[in-house]
């Protein structure tokens, strides 16, 4: 029997009723539940192999480090705020375990000497994880050496940055620049690829953006890097360095009041009770990429334009204004290619036809799935029609509740 909360673990019949075959995780139905169903489906769908890599990160097979630079810790919160219950328990494991983490690791309460030289013996090969902007010089510092001189930030990210096999810059601030550097920038921060580009430094690096960035996002990227599939990941990058599976079109196509926009029912002032589209008071839904709309927050419960607040666009580069004089959150920004209300950009279409079909001997159909494989695929259907419905009934709750 197919459990449809967790569609790829199937019960066994047999004499163990309660043993568990989990679906192995391969590039092919890998992508094809992502593509198919949105990455909050393959998270739920691959959890088992979430928690299997995170654990194996947390018993030292997969080295992990974390380094903090310019910001508020909200990325590890985040994380650690997953709604799951088995995938909680595994976070807390891996991220007390992992090599070095500046805010939940234990070493620093009794050995901040031995904290630091586990991070200094970060191997080749490992994974480093980067929250937070990277400032100029003694701005940010972790440590000493023995003749007392400090550590910089930028020192660590030289040396660590050029043994990882990927490194992963989680939050807007690692990814950009974000909060930290704002104009006018005193400190000079920037994020993780621009300071590689500085110091010449080839290692791959994903961008998962967000203040802070979604659980979901983060989960399921350390899981498939620690795994060995980070090329999966690098190969799905859009023109930021983001997954294009979590940043797939504009909030604004997304967006379940997109329906007032097209009937020009905008707000004019922050704090209007009837429900409208908020792009003059400052929504920047169309000029950011992210599945806020869909996916949600707080375990699915809502987001922030549903939440009456006009989206800030913090998954953007742009966050928050690098310009002298940047538009406050509640200032309208124009998008130059739109003079009158009208459809931004084209929404994030899938052509199931041609995923269907076989194109060559490198690919595989839909119909070529595993039974097993397949029956995982109708498993996260059955789920996804569930989520769907959900969201229907917000959405039409939503329309009622704005007369």
């Amino acid at each position: 029997m197919l459990d449809s909360l967790h569609p790829v673990r199937l019960i066994s019949a047999s004499t163990q009723p309660y043993a568990l075959i989990i679906v192995k995780l391969s590039r092919r139905d890998f992508l094809k539940t992502v593509a198919l169903f949105g990455a909050a489906a393959a998270v739920e769908a691959y959890k088992p192999a979430i928690v299997e890599a995170l654990e194996a990160a947390a018993r030292g097979e997969v080295p992990v480090a974390w380094l903090q630079g310019a910001g508020c810790t909200g990325c590890t919160i985040s994380l650690l705020q997953s709604s799951d219950p088995d995938l909680v328990e595994a976070i807390t494991w891996f991220r007390l375990n992992l090599m070095f983490h500046p805010t939940v690791m234990l070493e620093p309460q009794h050995d901040p000497h031995g904290a630091l030289k586990m991070l200094k013996a970060f191997p080749e090969g490992g994974y480093l994880i980067v929250e937070g902007a990277i400032p100029r010089g003694n701005y940010c510092m972790i440590g000493e050496r023995e003749d007392g001189t400090p550590i910089t930030l930028e020192d660590w990210m030289d040396t660590l940055g050029r043994r990882a096999s990927a490194v992963l810059a989680f939050g807007t601030c690692a990814s950009y620049g974000g909060i930290p550097s704002g104009y006018p920038n005193p400190t000079g921060c920037r994020g993780v690829r621009d300071f590689f580009k500085e110091r010449r430094i080839e290692t791959p690096v994903i961008n998962i953006p967000g203040c802070p960035p979604h659980p979901d996002w983060m989960l399921l990227t350390v899981a498939l890097a620690v795994l060995g599939h980070a090329d999966w990941i690098l190969d799905s990058l859009d023109e930021h360095g983001r997954p294009s599976w979590f940043y797939p079109d504009y909030i604004h196509n997304l967006c379940p009041r997109r329906q007032f926009f097209d009937n020009l029912k905008i707000a004019e002032r922050p704090g209007e009770l009837e429900v409208k589209c908020l792009w003059r008071i400052g929504c920047r839904g169309p000029i950011a990429k992210a599945d806020c709309p869909i996916r949600k927050w707080n375990n699915g419960v809502n987001f922030c334009i549903s939440a009456n607040a006009p989206c800030i666009g913090c998954v953007e580069p742009s966050f928050p204004g690098k310009e002298p004089s940047p538009k406050g959150f509640y200032e309208h920004v124009a998008n130059p290619n739109v003079g009158s209300p009208k459809v931004f950009a084209q929404p994030f279409q899938l052509d199931l036809k041609s995923m269907a079909e076989p194109s060559g001997a490198g690919s595989a159909s839909l119909s070529s799935l595993s039974p097993l494989g397949g029956l995982a695929l109708v498993g996260m259907g059955v789920g996804l029609a569930a989520l769907m419905a959900r969201v229907r009934g917000r959405r039409a709750k939503e329309v009622e509740e704005s007369g």
